[in-house]
């Protein structure tokens, strides 16, 4: 019965599910090929990318659809309010929670398609401006939402990709960035439904960013062979920003040349970043321990690798280039919590004995639109907890 129903009563339904407190539920309308209907989706933002494609993955029961060329019916839409909560307990249950600024946003648009105006979200017929729908003759912009960053340090991509695949259903995030990958081969047994991949290797490093399928961007391998095995850049055009995926070498004084290699990965990034534009974002493995909340004796000025004051140094050097933030200390600025345990052993996470040496930096301008930024403690595969970004667009 729902399938009868016209644009207009199929965005009601929502407006009254928003009422009863299920406001994480979105709405996203694009034209068939035809032309002479319009597709029409509920589901939650996990199953949506930049507002232009739908993400079904495994679960259709938290993707309703349905296609109609009526704009309205005149139906009354108290019975199939129930009848769609009836058919659709799993997205409800997904669906619920407060988002004022959503539901502000979508009760503008169903005031224009009560006045009969079809609200596209993309399509093959108009030009659509990435970050604007078509309403009508007019446009407006897309509703406001987020995009999803983790980075791991997966210590070896082979052993722990199942690890890697939960967490992927888990999260659904936008952007993984893996370090220490070590696969010289790039194998493509590592590929991921629904993401693009791109790799740079080294035997004992290397390094992999993956993308959602539908998020514009390009990726570039630098020519510094300081860097090769340790960084990719990723630009993206909507949201617009630049991404740095780093796996910063270990200044072992054992290994003959490690702190050379180190002391040249350091500049080399500081210039990178310095002549980078605003909006950057850099992650990964970082290799170093920045104050004593980072480190769980508080012992953070010590001789050796990652505890070295030049490596701290060159860290501060480093956000002042890019005029960065450590996202999560913005966000937990009290907080001791650590992303690296020296030895993976329960005893050893149970007792907090670990420093913080995986980041999110961005750009000071990201700040009002930092949603998260955690360290996902549940995921205990290698020594390297991952980290978690969400940033509002």
């Amino acid at each position: 019965m729902l399938h009868k129903l016209g644009v207009y009563e199929l965005m009601q339904i929502l407006h009254d599910l928003h009422k009863r407190g299920y406001q994480k539920l979105r709405w996203i309308s694009y034209m068939a090929p035809t032309g002479l209907s319009l597709r029409c989706h509920i589901t939650t933002q996990d199953h949506i990318c930049v507002n232009r494609e739908i993400i079904i993955a495994g679960n259709n029961n938290e993707v309703w659809c349905t296609s109609t060329s009526v704009m309205t019916t005149g139906e009354n839409i108290r019975p199939f309010i129930k009848i769609f909560m009836d058919e659709n307990p799993q997205l409800l249950e997904i669906g619920k929670g407060k988002d004022s600024e959503y539901v502000e946003w979508f009760n503008k648009l169903l005031s224009l398609v009560a006045n009969g105006q079809t609200p596209v979200f993309y399509g093959e017929y108009w030009a659509l401006p990435i970050g604007r729908i078509k309403v009508g003759n007019t446009t407006m912009p897309t509703p406001p939402t987020t995009i999803r960053l983790i980075s791991w340090n997966i210590d070896g991509i082979k052993a722990h990709f199942e690890t890697l695949k939960k967490l992927v259903g888990e999260y659904s995030p936008e952007v993984i960035c893996l370090q220490k990958t070590k696969d010289v081969k790039d194998s493509p047994e590592f590929e991921i439904v629904g993401y693009k991949r791109d790799c740079f290797s080294e035997q004992y490093a290397g390094i992999a960013t993956y993308v959602k399928a539908c998020l514009p961007c390009k990726t570039s391998k630098p020519l510094s062979p300081e860097l090769a095995g340790h960084l990719l850049k990723t630009e993206f055009f909507f949201p617009s920003f630049t991404l740095y995926n780093i796996y910063t070498p270990y200044s072992n004084p054992k290994v003959e040349g490690a702190i050379e290699h180190r002391k040249k990965f350091d500049e080399t990034l500081i210039k990178l970043v310095g002549t980078t534009p605003d909006r950057q974002i850099i992650c990964g493995d970082m290799n170093i321990v920045v104050s004593e909340q980072d480190c769980w004796d508080g012992k953070y000025k010590r001789n050796q690798a990652n505890f070295h004051d030049w490596e701290r140094q060159n860290f501060t050097r480093l956000t002042e280039a890019g005029n960065l933030i450590d996202t999560f200390r913005v966000l937990n600025p009290f907080t001791r919590q650590f992303s690296y345990f020296f030895r993976n052993a329960p005893q050893v996470r149970a007792n907090n004995q670990g420093h913080r040496i995986d980041y999110f930096l961005a750009s000071r301008s990201f700040v009002p639109q930092i949603i998260k930024a955690e360290i996902i403690k549940d995921c205990a595969a290698s020594t390297n907890n991952p980290i978690l970004l969400e940033i509002k667009y």
